[in-house]
């Protein structure tokens, strides 16, 4: 039987206003959506969610969609939150997916940020070699650290990203906060497929015109299984949407959530 966790949150905005809980992706963390949190803030109580085995939520073997819509599923029961709405970015969207077919009652939005419900090829290994070899243990700064994932990943926006997971520990060196063995191991259940059945939830799918995580097949699927969709795309952005173009991501999911 899975075991469910506590899960770590950042609280922002007004307790009596609706519950906006957003889920972020593989190797992210509830730092990843402060900015946009705020901004959600002025009209929801919003809940960033550390997922398993990321930033400051508990390590555990089993790293599946289901023991996540579980943990998820505890922390609406322990902080009374009878419905909310959902923000939910590539694991973290699939995380909701899940949520959505095994809790539907408690959703009020759902909004799936440039992920489908279909199975991916594991793709992930080049950044986990990356990660698993950068030298945390000698590092006298976060510099060095940088450098190594540059070299390795020749990408700056995805080298940012992961650098907020590096943490310094007080004897020296540094730690990665996500469980990146476990998670290694599970990259498998990563990109597993998850449930997407004909359902009446109010759902945006917004996505990246220069991402490959959503094509017309998907957005078919969806369409078929959602009474009420809206979907948008973002031409210029990639896989990190949110991050990319924070503005338009804001405006059209501000204006599903008002709707």
């Amino acid at each position: 039987m899975t075991q469910v966790l506590a899960l770590h949150a950042r609280k922002m905005g007004q307790t009596d206003a609706p519950n906006l809980v957003i889920l972020h992706g593989l190797l992210g963390t509830s730092d990843n959506w402060q900015t946009l949190g705020k901004v959600y803030a002025n009209t929801h109580s919003v809940h960033l969610i550390d997922q398993r085995n990321h930033g400051r939520s508990p390590h555990h073997e089993d790293h599946t969609y289901e023991s996540m819509a579980l943990d998820l599923h505890l922390y609406f029961e322990e902080n009374n939150l009878q419905t909310a709405s959902i923000i939910g970015h590539s694991m973290g969207g699939k995380t909701a997916l899940m949520f959505a077919h095994l809790f539907p009652e408690r959703i009020d939005k759902l909004i799936v940020a440039d992920i489908a419900s279909h199975a991916y090829s594991p793709h992930h290994q080049s950044i986990f070699d990356a990660v698993q070899s950068a030298p945390l243990e000698t590092a006298t700064d976060r510099h060095a650290i940088q450098e190594h994932l540059q070299q390795q990943l020749k990408d700056t926006g995805v080298v940012a990203f992961l650098m907020k997971n590096a943490r310094r520990l007080k004897e020296g060196g540094f730690v990665w906060r996500p469980n990146i063995d476990v998670l290694e191991r599970a990259l498998n259940d990563v990109v597993e497929s998850v449930p997407l059945e004909i359902n009446t939830l109010p759902t945006l799918v917004i996505y990246g015109g220069k991402s490959n995580y959503i094509d017309p097949a998907a957005l078919d699927a969806f369409d078929r299984a959602c009474m009420q969709l809206d979907a948008h795309c973002i031409d210029e952005a990639g896989h990190w949407l949110h991050a990319s173009h924070p503005e338009e991501f804001k405006n059209v999911t501000l204006e599903f959530l008002a709707s």
